[in-house]
């Protein structure tokens, strides 16, 4: 979701800083970087291993970041071209899955402000898993309660975590450029990548409406 559906990364930086603040963590923003694709619990349980967790416990840090990331939701922004995508599928009869990182609660703010909850067949959160990406559980679930093979289903993502769990669930995955450049999201094995939403929609049009596409194309 964060990423593809919804900017969201540079709030959860601010979330984060805010976290910081609150309990006087000391925690460089040049490794934010290297937070992408990652649960808040593995983000929270570096830091508390790399910076302490000042006056706190991990648990208290990963349930304020929440509470801060859901102070911020009002920022809250599509990707551009998102849901020209997700309608282009929907009014096509394609069943469309959700797989996301983020909380369940995160998500339904998320579907909530921008109406999108008419449009997926299947949401997977956090919650849903007991293994997180790149473990290919999120999108093996998904496809099951899609009552898809997992060999048929194309998976967007924007994370090298992202990329490596549908390809381990056997799906075909396409990188989005996002999060992380061409070349990271390349070598996690993407079988193409994407500057952008619009650029994926052209792509899968010339799946959905091959003849059409010959047709403007002569």
């Amino acid at each position: 979701m964060d990423g593809v559906i919804v900017d969201s990364e540079y709030l959860h930086e601010k979330a984060q800083d805010i976290v910081c603040k609150q309990f006087g963590l000391d925690v460089p923003k040049t490794v934010n970087p290297l937070f992408k694709g990652w649960t808040e619990d593995r983000v929270y349980e570096f830091i508390a291993e790399h910076f302490g967790t000042g006056s706190t416990t991990v648990e208290n840090l990963v349930k304020a970041k929440h509470e801060a990331f859901a102070s911020l939701s009002d920022e809250l922004q599509l990707m551009p071209g998102a849901l020209s995508l997700v309608q282009l599928l929907h009014e096509q009869s394609m069943p469309l899955g959700l797989v996301t990182s983020a909380t369940k609660t995160d998500q339904e703010r998320a579907f909530t402000k921008f109406g999108l909850a008419p449009y997926f067949s299947s949401v997977t959160t956090i919650e849903d898993v007991h293994l997180p990406k790149p473990d290919p559980q999120p999108y093996l679930i998904t496809a099951a309660r899609l009552d898809a093979p997992a060999e048929e289903c194309i998976v967007i993502e924007d994370s090298k975590y992202g990329i490596l769990s549908g390809l381990r669930a056997g799906c075909h995955v396409l990188g989005l450029t996002t999060t992380f450049p061409h070349q990271a999201l390349q070598d996690a094995g993407a079988h193409a990548v994407f500057r952008s939403i619009a650029e994926i929609e052209a792509y899968l049009r010339t799946l959905l409406f091959p003849t059409s596409h010959e047709a403007q194309s002569a």
